[in-house]
């Protein structure tokens, strides 16, 4: 494999062809996302709910015409072990929608009974949160895989951050911040965004939630690095209306490896 195939297979394919999803998604409309965050525990065989993921939920996504779906599991900050899936709608409609279908699909209905009828407690708990996709980054941008190695495949590094604000007034102005400059400075940096979102429903409003790749732990280190001296983010931070202060009253950061089988990896 040459040096400009990996190139154009890797992360920076992704960050170079955003600039053109964010524009031809933003004439359709900015989309909503659905964060399902499994408690599962060893004692419940776990791999159950991500088998079911793979084999039954994804297939009935794709015959409804929903995705790409993301399914996660957690290097750290999020309940270990579980499971994190993020699905991408093209509106509020389309989730409902979705939902009504896959309730009424036979195929997927028979796996559901399987997995939580046979009497074993396949998980805990879930939470379900939706957020609204920024209008600057109007739906998920999935990087492209990387090129498999010795066989297998090479699985990203994702950091999922939430951003609790003091009310909505000061997340609205974070909200802004992103869509004017935070995420160009991102892109500048060597983040590859997945998708940002204003919680619309779920718990600890107001708040918002985004995702962010990168092909290493240590490559997540050196864009936070830039990022942190970037001229443009410190342009930026002092901004009346946009200071950590007014804007960010709690953050809370998840380190994420995209299972196999995910659409976003």
């Amino acid at each position: 494999m040459n040096r400009r195939h990996v190139l154009k297979t890797g992360l920076a394919a992704g960050v170079a062809g955003a600039a053109n999803l964010t524009a031809q998604a933003a004439a359709e409309g900015a989309h909503y996302y659905e964060l399902r965050a499994y408690e599962t525990r060893n004692d419940l065989k776990p791999n159950r709910v991500q088998d079911f993921f793979r084999d039954h939920f994804l297939p009935a996504m794709k015959r409804q015409g929903v995705g790409p779906v993301g399914c996660f599991t957690a290097i750290a900050g999020f309940t270990r072990p579980g499971l994190l899936v993020v699905i991408d709608y093209k509106s509020l409609a389309e989730m409902q929608s979705a939902h009504e279908r896959v309730a009424v699909d036979r195929e997927y209905g028979k796996a559901l009974q399987e997995l939580e009828g046979a009497g074993d407690l396949p998980y805990v708990r879930y939470e379900t949160t939706v957020l609204r996709a920024f209008d600057r980054h109007p739906k998920v941008d999935a990087p492209n895989p990387l090129p498999d190695k010795d066989g297998k495949p090479q699985l990203r590094v994702f950091e999922l951050r939430t951003y609790e604000s003091r009310t909505t007034l000061s997340l609205r102005n974070k909200v802004e911040m992103f869509n004017q400059e935070e995420i160009k400075i991102f892109r500048d940096c060597g983040f590859a965004p997945v998708f940002f979102g204003e919680t619309v429903a779920g718990a600890r409003m107001p708040s918002l939630t985004y995702m962010v790749g990168f092909d290493s732990m240590e490559e997540r280190e050196k864009a936070w690095a830039k990022f942190g001296s970037s001229p443009d983010f410190n342009r930026i931070k002092v901004r009346p209306g946009w200071t950590d202060a007014e804007a960010v009253s709690n953050i809370h950061s998840a380190f994420l490896r995209p299972t196999p089988f995910s659409q976003i990896r």
